[in-house]
């Protein structure tokens, strides 16, 4: 059995939903979908070792355009990722999920800078 886990971090339970639609049974299982930055982090931190996959919204909750400043964005997880070493989650695929391209170019920026693996990938644009 694969202990490999998989996080979705996505306010929108629509996106959620079909982002689990797309998935195979055996990849939902180990899917933690999150909402929040704090859910985002424990799992982070929590799971280490067993990450695969980590896909980031930056406009959490229902609203659009979030401040990349606001703690409440996926910007608060690349914060937190920067402050730790990039070999730490140097076997994790990180893919910026956001509509949001301002702020997800931005993301992606940043933690290339930091040494991440990274990917953008608007959602609904074959990312998995």
């Amino acid at each position: 059995m694969d202990d490999k886990v998989l996080v979705f971090l996505d306010g929108s339970a629509e996106r959620a939903a079909v982002h689990c639609q797309r998935m195979s049974e055996e990849d939902r299982s180990r899917t933690f979908w999150v909402r929040t930055v704090n859910e985002t982090l424990e799992i982070l931190d929590n799971y280490r070792e067993r990450l695969e996959v980590v896909s980031l919204e930056h406009d959490l909750g229902e609203e659009s355009y979030v401040h990349s400043g606001s703690p409440d964005s996926g910007m608060e997880v690349v914060r937190w990722l920067e402050k730790h070493h990039p070999l730490e989650y140097a076997h994790v695929r990180f893919i910026v999920h956001s509509w949001n391209e301002i702020a997800g170019v931005k993301m992606v920026r940043r933690l290339t800078t930091a040494g991440f693996r990274v990917e953008y990938k608007p959602f609904g644009l074959g990312n998995k």
